[in-house]
This record gives C-alpha cells, structure tokens and sequence, in this order.
C-alpha cells in the first residue's frame, strides 16, 4: 500500500507537472501572437488641412474637423494592419511635406494635373467632383471661360490647381487678368469678393454653394472650365501595398454610400463622382 501510494503521487506531480508545462506554453504562444500582431500595425503619417471648412480644420475645441478627415478616420478603419497620425497644415505645407517625404498620404480636396502626376501617386478613387467654375458677383457678369475674364482679378489659393489652371491661361494670354494669390479661409475669401479685392472666384460647386448659403455672397456662375475630382495623393515612395489597401478601402466607401453621407453632412449636398 505504501509503494502504491506513493507511486500515485508520483503520477499525480507527474501531471501536474505536463499540465503546467501546456498552459505556460499555451500563454507564451498566446502573448507571443498578440506581441506579434501588435508589432504588424504600420504607423502611416499623414498631411491634411488646418484651416480649410468644411473640408479639414480644427473645431472650437482644437481638434480636427471636416470631410477629409472624416473620410481619413473612416479610411484607418478599415485598414487595422495601418495606423494613421495626422500632419496639418495649409495646402501648399501638406503638398511640401508629402514632395520632402515627412508624410505618405495627403488628403485635402487634391486634383489631378500634370504637375502633381510627375511628382506623386494618386488613388484611384475620386471623392468629391472639383469641376472649376468661375464665380462672381451679378454685377461683373456671368463668365463661361477665362476669356471672359479679361481685365477682371481673379483670387487663387496657393498650390491649387485652379492657380495651375489660372497661370496656365495667363503663359498664353498675358495681362488676359490680374491675381490675388493667397491661402484664404472661405470667410476670406467671402469678405474679398464682397469689398471688391477681386471679382472672379475659380472653385467648384460646393465651395460656391458654401459662400452662397453661408457668407450670402449671391455669386453666380456659367459653364465648367476643367472637369475633375479630388483623390487621395501618395509620396512616390509611399508601398504599393498601402496604395492598393487605401484604394480598396475607397471603393468599399463609395459603393456602401460613406462617401455620400460624408458629403451631405459636411458640404450639405451630394458632391460624390458618379463614375
């Protein structure tokens, strides 16, 4: 009895033992994946606007506001492996900091030109339609074209491809019109068109509807002089792999109706490409 006795401890500590054994290695694997899966998230810095409503800005409270950086939240996600840190600024400092490498994405109602192509990536999906119209007052006449602003003075934000479309005009046509160049806030921009600083406003719908129902600036407006969409902008460098996930994650917001939810709670108006 005793030997029996003793040879069942020893198979009781025996088991123990094993049992042990299999939840220490079951914990360390466990801590080991998640230490693992944790270490996979990729810290993506991002350019994006300060001072730009409704599109990026910071609230009364500081903190970052607008379309864009709904859509960038909304972008992070669905992208857990990615994990974004946001760099604002105005327009030209983003565009800055995406060409110098000190951010991967920008994301600030970008447009497609000939320039931005050579020197960075765009995404594939287009969130909000830019097509540039020219914006005045009644008094200064309804303008088709930037021909028919000849001897009038256009404002232009920095950077912007309505100032590469508005440059481009005058290399053909010179002295076709003056410019104001700056980085204006819309109330800026409202208060110029008001007191006379210039007369003609090159910008889409939604920024004219926006001063319309907001500043009361009654501008009115004729035919598109160039077609096009802001898309999400890449460093050269940025991963393939990164474009294609942020690519994917747009077409996904676009077709469940993100993006036009977006559009309608933050321009009040469904400004959504229909391609």
């Amino acid at each position: 009895m005793k030997d029996k006795t003793r040879s069942n401890k020893g198979l009781w500590i025996g088991l123990g033992v094993i049992i042990i054994a299999i939840i220490g290695v079951m914990f360390f694997r466990h801590t080991g994946t998640s230490s693992q899966s944790s270490s996979k998230v990729q810290i993506i810095k991002v350019g994006s606007g300060n001072d730009g409503q409704p599109f990026a800005y910071l609230d009364k409270d500081g903190k970052p506001a607008g379309m864009d950086i709904a859509l960038l939240q909304a972008i992070d996600k669905k992208l857990p492996q990615y994990k974004f840190k946001l760099t604002l600024s105005d327009f030209p400092t983003m565009i800055t900091n995406l060409k110098a490498g000190k951010t991967t994405m920008a994301m600030y109602q970008v447009e497609q030109n000939a320039e931005r192509k050579e020197n960075f990536k765009f995404g594939t999906v287009g969130y909000t339609v830019w097509d540039t119209l020219l914006a005045t007052k009644k008094s200064a006449g309804v303008l088709d074209s930037f021909a028919d602003a000849k001897g009038k003075k256009l404002y232009v934000t920095n950077s912007t491809n309505q100032a590469t479309l508005t440059d481009t005009y005058l290399k053909k046509n010179a002295d076709a019109y003056s410019v104001v160049r700056g980085t204006y806030t819309m109330e800026q921009v409202a208060q110029g068109l008001n007191s006379g600083q210039f007369n003609v406003y090159p910008a889409p719908k939604y920024s004219i509807d926006l001063l319309n129902r907001q500043f009361k600036t009654n501008l009115v407006y004729g035919k598109a002089v160039n077609h096009s969409n802001a898309y999400p902008l890449f460093n050269k460098k940025a991963d393939p792999k990164f474009i294609k996930a942020v690519n994917k994650a747009m077409a996904e917001l676009k077709a469940d109706g993100t993006l036009k939810k977006l559009s309608n709670q933050w321009l009040k108006g469904d400004y959504v490409p229909k391609d």
